[in-house]
């Protein structure tokens, strides 16, 4: 037998994994029986039968996940620590099989939720920063349990010993949860330690920015973000919302057309955001071209955009065509608002309860404050489906363990999510109600502007776009189409009618 090459005979998936993941070669005798016992043992796993060998069903798991059969590699690891205390020296390997397992199988959640154990017990401390990296991962690819893994200890334990990229991940978050909290000392201190090389360099940057905007220190913020803007490697999210800051920065000092070309810059890295759309409405319409602020207008009714809620998108409009003098079509869009969102402010003038307003919960529903968190109820929702579909190859432990740990995180971000549809839907009410009022009043301002002839509003001169009108018109009726290609390209050709 010594000479003989050897050819496992087991017909188990994870037992033929495993014997392409290893060359064919001439073995020992006690690793010809080694490799006997385990196909034997994988074999036993798909039937999940396990040994009472607790070493061979480590093993188990083991072979299993180098040979990337990971359902399999997470049956044998449940079964493992089922046997087990967390006393046991192998208790976290078996955990991080399991968890790594269920990572590669789409299972965020509950690889989070084992990650984070192995982090927090600290058992096996050379396991912590495996553990972290983990959590890293899923925080960057997957809708996660923010509450539990990021305020609940990344950004509020002190966790040493990681490698120099989980130690910059873990500042990083520290420092963003102490300026949340006020904290700004602490917070700089821990954004300090971050090595410039590290790409939260560059988020840290961006936090301290926000925060000298919130204090209303507009030149160091809108110096820290060109600064930042001038890094090599930028994240591209970073860059986005340091163009975004500026923007707004400039839209508030007035400096409107510096505020459209920071626009400009993220126009086409955001192509599906609709509140950047908006934001470069009214910038236009500061800059007096009402065309090109009714163009982008226009823009927001492509189906693409249908989930955005901004009551003020209707009273843009109506102040657009009321400096083009255009009475009639202004009142029409001033009334749209009650046309949308009519049911909500019902409610709302019969002083119903928000929570008792079908309406407003639906509206408030779309809104992205509340986003995370109801990304994160809808990622449990289809990783649940998940282990259904797993659940014969998982085995009964496996499988009633993880429905168990579903069950309890979607009550859970069921209830989360609730918290945050209450305060979308105070804030949509506001707005809602705000909106309203600016409606009547340009209403009214509609009727006075009939009596007292065509005069244009105060304002900047119309921009003149007679250019953009050729000698060929070419009409084309929608018929539940919408060109989506050049949306944000649009500009309404409108006859300026005032008298000035």
């Amino acid at each position: 037998m010594l000479g003989q090459r050897i050819v496992p005979t087991c017909t188990s998936p994870v037992a033929r994994g495993a014997a392409r993941a290893r060359p064919q070669r001439r073995a020992p005798l006690a690793s010809l029986a080694l490799l006997l016992a385990l196909c034997l043992l994988v074999s036993a796993c798909a039937s999940h039968r396990f040994p009472d060998d607790r070493d061979l069903v480590f093993s188990m798991a083991v072979e299993a996940s180098l040979a990337e059969r990971h359902e399999a590699a997470a049956a044998a690891a449940q079964h493992f620590l089922s046997g087990s205390t967390p006393d046991d020296p192998r208790y976290d390997r078996a955990a991080r099989l399991l968890a790594n397992a269920l990572e590669e199988l789409e299972l965020s959640y509950a690889a989070s939720l084992i990650y984070l154990d192995i982090a927090q017990a600290r058992r096996d401390v050379e396991l912590v920063g495996d553990a972290v990296r983990g959590l890293e991962r899923i925080s960057l690819r997957y809708p996660y349990d923010s509450l539990t893994i990021r305020s609940g200890f990344l950004a509020t334990e002190e966790i040493t010993g990681l490698p120099a990229q989980q130690r910059a991940f873990v500042d990083f978050l520290q420092g963003l949860e102490s300026m949340r909290t006020g904290l700004d000392t602490w917070g700089q201190a821990r954004f300090a330690r971050i090595p410039a090389n590290s790409p939260y360099f560059a988020r840290a940057r961006y936090v301290l920015a926000v925060r000298d905007l919130d204090h209303g220190n507009l030149k160091a913020a809108r110096d820290a973000l060109e600064d930042i803007l001038e890094a090599r490697a930028l994240p591209e999210d970073v860059a986005i919302d340091s163009h975004r800051a500026l923007a707004r920065i400039a839209f508030e000092e007035k400096r409107f057309d510096d505020a459209l070309q920071a626009y400009e810059q993220i126009k086409k890295t955001a192509p599906d955001d609709p509140l950047l759309l908006l934001e470069m409405a009214w910038t236009h319409y500061y800059l007096g071209n009402s065309r090109r602020a009714l163009g982008l207008l226009v823009a927001l009714d492509a189906p693409a955009y249908a989930n955005l809620i901004a009551p003020e998108r209707f009273l843009l409009e109506a102040l657009s065509l009321r400096r083009l003098c255009q009475f009639e079509p202004a009142r029409q869009a001033a009334v749209r608002l009650r046309a949308r969102h009519g049911d909500a402010l019902a409610d709302l003038e019969r002083a119903v309860p928000l929570e008792d307003s079908d309406a407003l919960r639906a509206a408030a529903g779309l809104r992205t404050g509340g986003k995370d968190v109801t990304d994160f109820r809808q990622r449990l929702q289809l990783e649940r489906a998940l282990v259904q579909r797993h659940t014969k190859a998982f085995g009964e432990a496996l499988s009633e363990r993880l429905e168990s740990l579903y069950a309890r995180g979607s009550e859970e971000a069921t209830r989360r999510e609730n918290e945050s549809l209450m305060t979308e839907m105070i804030a949509l009410a506001e707005e809602l109600l705000a909106a309203d009022e600016g409606v009547r009043l340009i209403l009214h301002e509609l009727g006075v502007g009939l009596l007292r002839g065509r005069g244009r509003p105060p304002g900047p001169p119309e921009v003149d776009t007679s250019s953009l009108s050729g000698a060929k018109w070419v009409s084309y009726r929608f018929e539940g189409e919408f060109w989506t290609d050049e949306l944000d390209d649009i500009v309404v050709i409108m006859e300026d009618r005032c008298i000035d």
